[in-house]
C-alpha cells in the first residue's frame, strides 16, 4: 500500500478536477471528429465545403477566425456569427427543409451582415435586432421583407439556444413587427377562362390545371412523380410525399382533372428515364424555374399576374363557396391548424352582399 487513497469515480486521473466542472470546449468552425495523434482532444477542422453548403461567402478575416478560436469569455469561446449561421443552414438542410426555405433564410442573413457590424453572438441583442429592423424600415423595404428579416434572426437565435449557446434572453422576447393584413387575391371565372386558353398544351396546361384543381404548392407540383398518381377505383389521388414541414398527404383529384392527367400521361408525356410527372420535350424534369418562366410568359400574353399561390387562394375560396367542409380543406391544403386555412379564404364583395336585404334589420 502506498498510502495514497484512490481518486473517487468521476474525477480525472490526470488533474483530479471533477469532470463535470471542466469547461466545455466548443470551438467555432470545428466539429469533434476524433483525436489527432499525439494531441488528445484537439479538434479537426471540418472541410470548408461542409461549412459553406449554401454560398455564404467567407472573407480572409472570417477564415482566420474560424481556424483560430476566439478568446475565452467566462470559460466559453466567443461565438462568432458567420460560422454559426453556416452551421445552422447546414443543420436545416440535414433536417430536410426545402432548398427554397434555406435560400430564403440565407438571403436574409446575408442582408443582415451587409447592414450591421455585429459579428459575435453576444453582440446579437434585443437592441441590436430592433436597430436593424428600424434601419431597414427606414430604407422603405416592404413590410413582408422586414417581417422576414425578423423571423430569420429569431429562428437562428432559437436554434443557438437549442445548441447550448448563451443568447440574450431579451432578444427571444422581441415581438414581431406588424404586417398589414391584405385581402387574398383570387382569379375570377373570366380570368381563369383567359388563362387556361393562353397556356400551351402539354406540361404547361397540366401544371396550371393541377395548381388550380388541388391548391398544392409550386414545390409540391415540381416534386410529383408518376407513381404519385394513385387510382383507387372511381377516385384518383396525388401523393405529396414531402410537403411543407416534411408532411405526407394525399390530395383528391376531380373527374375533370383526372381526365386531363390521363390524357397527358398517355399522349403527351415524353419517354424518359426520369420518374417525374411533368417533363420538358427533351425528357428533362420540369423545375420551379420552368414554371416561373411559364407564368412570366403567360402574364405578358394575357396582361395580368399569374402566381402559384393565387391558384391556391382560388381553390380554397371556391371549395368553401361551393359547400366544401373546412376540415377536408385543411387536410387537402396540408395545414396543421384552421387558423392557417382561414388565411387562404375570404369573402368577396358579392359574398358579403348576398341576401343582405333579407337579413339586415334596416
Amino acid at each position: 500500500m502506498s498510502g495514497k487513497s484512490p481518486k473517487p469515480l468521476g474525477f480525472s486521473q490526470t488533474t483530479g478536477v471533477p469532470k463535470t466542472a471542466r469547461p466545455l470546449e466548443k470551438p467555432l468552425g470545428f466539429l469533434r471528429v476524433g483525436r489527432d495523434r499525439g494531441l488528445p482532444g484537439r479538434p479537426r477542422a471540418v472541410p470548408e465545403r461542409l461549412l459553406r453548403p449554401l454560398g455564404i461567402a467567407e472573407d480572409p478575416e472570417q477564415a482566420a477566425a474560424r481556424a483560430t478560436v476566439a478568446p475565452a469569455v467566462d470559460g466559453h469561446a466567443e461565438a462568432r456569427l458567420e460560422p454559426l449561421v453556416r452551421e445552422w443552414l447546414l443543420d436545416l438542410q440535414v433536417l430536410g427543409r426545402s432548398p427554397q426555405t434555406i435560400d430564403w433564410y440565407r438571403k436574409h442573413m446575408h442582408g443582415y451582415f451587409q447592414e450591421r457590424l455585429a459579428r459575435s453572438l453576444d453582440q446579437l441583442t434585443a437592441a441590436e435586432l430592433k436597430g436593424y429592423l428600424a434601419a431597414i424600415q427606414a430604407q422603405g423595404l416592404a413590410e413582408n421583407t422586414v417581417h422576414g428579416a425578423f423571423q430569420t434572426i429569431k429562428a437562428f437565435a432559437n436554434w443557438a439556444v437549442r445548441e447550448g449557446y448563451r443568447v440574450d434572453s431579451a432578444l427571444l422576447r422581441v415581438r414581431a413587427p406588424r404586417v398589414a393584413v391584405k385581402e387574398m387575391e383570387t382569379y375570377s371565372n373570366a380570368q381563369l377562362d383567359i388563362l387556361l386558353q393562353a397556356v400551351s398544351a402539354g406540361w404547361c396546361a397540366l401544371a396550371v390545371q393541377i395548381l388550380l384543381g388541388t391548391g398544392m404548392r409550386l414545390g409540391e407540383l415540381r416534386a410529383l412523380e408518376l407513381e404519385d398518381v394513385e387510382e383507387d377505383g372511381e377516385a384518383m389521388f396525388l401523393k405529396i410525399r414531402r410537403g411543407k414541414g416534411a408532411k405526407f398527404r394525399r390530395v383528391p383529384v376531380s373527374h375533370r382533372l383526372r381526365r386531363e392527367l390521363l390524357r397527358y400521361v398517355n399522349r403527351m408525356r415524353p419517354e424518359s428515364a426520369s420518374p417525374n410527372l411533368l417533363l420538358l420535350r427533351d425528357g428533362r424534369p420540369v423545375d420551379v424555374k420552368c414554371v416561373s418562366d411559364l407564368f412570366q410568359r403567360t402574364r405578358r400574353r394575357i396582361g395580368f399576374r399569374v402566381h402559384a399561390h393565387k391558384f391556391r387562394h382560388t381553390f380554397a375560396t371556391e371549395y368553401l363557396r361551393n359547400g366544401g367542409e373546412i376540415e377536408r380543406l385543411r387536410r387537402i391544403l396540408g395545414h396543421t391548424t384552421y387558423v392557417m386555412v382561414m388565411r387562404y379564404v375570404h369573402l368577396d364583395k358579392g359574398d358579403l352582399y348576398r341576401d343582405l336585404d333579407l337579413r339586415s334589420p334596416f
